[in-house]
């Protein structure tokens, strides 16, 4: 699963294994170790009676939460990802975006893509005879 925070948008991308844990209900948890004692973890966590995608953040713990019932729908499904805008107050609000992580279609040495999703562009170039 990876990483990316940007302004107030948190997404987060996963490989085909970890769309089918999410989908089977379990969770996937990362973490960044900084020196001796600085971690930041990060993890998504399928919730029952949960309505909507929610994202906290303590003690240098990022949690997303997913609605179960969703995250098993999406994984069976061609949905790239799920879309979410969590507002806290009238004037803050942070995007969070669940994605499919697809294979680049330029290959970078040393990043192993095996288990990404297929590029819907690679799959028309072939296709199409380019």
């Amino acid at each position: 699963m990876k990483l990316r925070i940007n302004n107030n948008s948190i997404r987060l991308r996963l490989t085909q294994s970890e769309v089918e844990r999410i989908g089977k209900g379990y969770s996937l948890h990362q973490a960044l170790k900084l020196g001796e004692d600085q971690v930041l973890t990060y993890a998504l966590i399928p919730r029952d009676k949960l309505d909507s995608p929610k994202a906290t953040f303590l003690n240098q713990h990022l949690e997303v939460y997913l609605p179960s019932a969703l995250g098993k729908s999406w994984a069976g499904t061609d949905e790239v990802s799920i879309r979410h805008v969590q507002q806290e107050g009238t004037d803050r609000e942070c995007l969070l975006l669940i994605e499919k992580d697809f294979q680049c279609l330029h290959k970078r040495p040393g990043e192993d893509e095996r288990d990404n999703f297929p590029n819907p562009k690679s799959l028309e170039d072939y296709q199409n005879g380019s």
